[in-house]
């Protein structure tokens, strides 16, 4: 199973996926960039971060306070 909930553009044929997945049987919330092959499929690559989803609450505390610190 998995979900993409959200994706934005990276550059240089790059994508950034927010996604639910499952992986070992577990459900995990995964962000990861991709980039486009000469295939033209989209491939994940090892940059990106893969929690539970119990852990979503605290990621989203994380990028408020990352925004916070930017802005």
């Amino acid at each position: 199973m998995e979900k993409v909930t959200y994706e934005f553009e990276k550059g240089n044929d790059e994508v950034v996926r927010a996604r639910v997945c499952d992986f070992g049987g577990h459900k995990r919330a995964d962000i990861r960039v991709f980039f486009q092959g000469k295939d033209g499929d989209w491939h994940p690559t090892k940059k990106g971060i893969s929690i539970s989803t119990e852990l979503v609450g605290d990621l989203k505390l994380a990028i408020t306070k990352l925004e916070e610190a930017v802005n």
